[in-house]
């Protein structure tokens, strides 16, 4: 007795212990997934302080006025200091995208936001040194400002190339010929010599054919959708002729078509038809919201397959009931004439 109670308290701890196994394993997962955001997060805003502040220090170098001024104000030495400290945050910044990869998050955490921190006082640092040695400092931020703009423009450029379908020619061409205008190391150059306004009109250039392309693989994107809603409608249909054929069939083989359709919530075939009918013509009105299209094909296929599960478990049922029913007649008939043949005979 004893050893079946213990038996049973530790049946009833595993069942316990599997119970709460599953659960944990989500909470953990959903933690974990949050870090990682957090991480991706934070490694981003760096990347993007640390893209600014490398600008404004290249804008600087590459300026042989503004060094001389700097030199001349004795602030050469800091200059140089913060540069150092810029490339110490670029360390921890190396170390953040190390540590995301390996699945470190609290680590990616760590390093991102000393970068971040790292950045924003070199970046503080510098706007000090250009007051204090009497730069034209508007130029130089006026300059990074189109430099960082290009950055984005390429970024969003790389973005589009991920999504694009393989066939988007056109969008291809818009995003080469947009690349093109958006030579930094060029761009450099011409700030430097103080084509400010040629610079600009590359920019915008960029960003018009960039905004054609985006246009272009939208449009692309939308045409697919159709094609792919109309596929699937169509198969719904040809789905949808054969299950009227399956209740056809049950109907001749004496199965209650009505009470399986009111079960669905359809008081006959008529109704049935036309809810699937007023179904599809929504899905068509929506083409153009892809997910909102989606949730009707849904609504679709899962009326599909209730109807085709309920007609298959009632001609199961049928199937069950004619074989027993047979079996039956038959024992009745050896037993009845008792004439000594098969199982009649005692």
């Amino acid at each position: 007795m004893q050893k079946s109670k213990s038996i049973a308290i530790l049946v009833l701890l595993a069942t316990v212990i599997m119970a709460t196994v599953p659960s944990s394993g989500m909470v953990y997962a959903d933690i974990q997934s949050r870090e990682e955001r957090k991480a991706e997060k934070l490694i981003e805003l760096a990347d993007r302080a640390g893209q600014r502040v490398d600008n404004l220090i290249r804008l600087i170098f590459a300026n042989a006025t503004a060094n001389q001024t700097i030199i001349d104000a004795g602030l050469m030495d800091e200059l140089k200091a913060n540069v150092t400290l810029f490339n110490e945050g670029v360390g921890n910044l190396t170390k953040a995208y190390d540590a995301l990869e390996d699945g470190d998050y609290q680590g990616a955490i760590a390093n991102a936001t000393d970068a971040l921190r790292t950045f924003g006082e070199v970046f503080k640092a510098l706007h000090i040194i250009l007051e204090q040695s009497g730069v034209q400092r508007g130029r130089l931020i006026d300059a990074q400002g189109l430099i960082q703009a290009m950055q984005r423009a390429l970024e969003r450029i790389e973005k589009l190339r991920e999504i694009m379908p393989e066939d988007a020619e056109e969008a291809l061409r818009l995003l080469d010929t947009a690349e093109q205008y958006l030579n930094v190391t060029a761009a450099r150059a011409w700030l430097l010599e103080g084509r400010v306004n040629e610079t600009a009109h590359n920019l915008t250039q960029a960003n018009r054919l960039i905004a054609q392309a985006h246009q272009y693989i939208k449009n692309q994107a939308r045409e697919t959708n159709r094609i792919r809603i109309r596929n699937f409608l169509r198969g719904a249909e040809q789905v949808q002729e054969r299950i009227m054929e399956r209740l056809e069939l049950a109907s001749r083989k004496g199965l209650n078509v009505t009470a399986i359709l009111e079960s669905l919530g359809y008081a006959n075939e008529t109704e049935f038809r036309q809810a699937l009918h007023n179904m599809t013509v929504t899905a068509l009105k929506k083409i153009e919201d892809i997910r909102k299209a989606l949730q009707d094909l849904r609504a679709i296929g899962e009326t599909l397959r209730d109807i085709d599960r309920a007609l298959s478990e009632q001609f199961q049922h049928q199937h069950q009931g004619n074989g027993n029913g047979q079996g039956n007649n038959g024992y009745g008939h050896g037993n009845g004439n008792g004439n000594g043949k098969g199982k009649g005979k005692p």
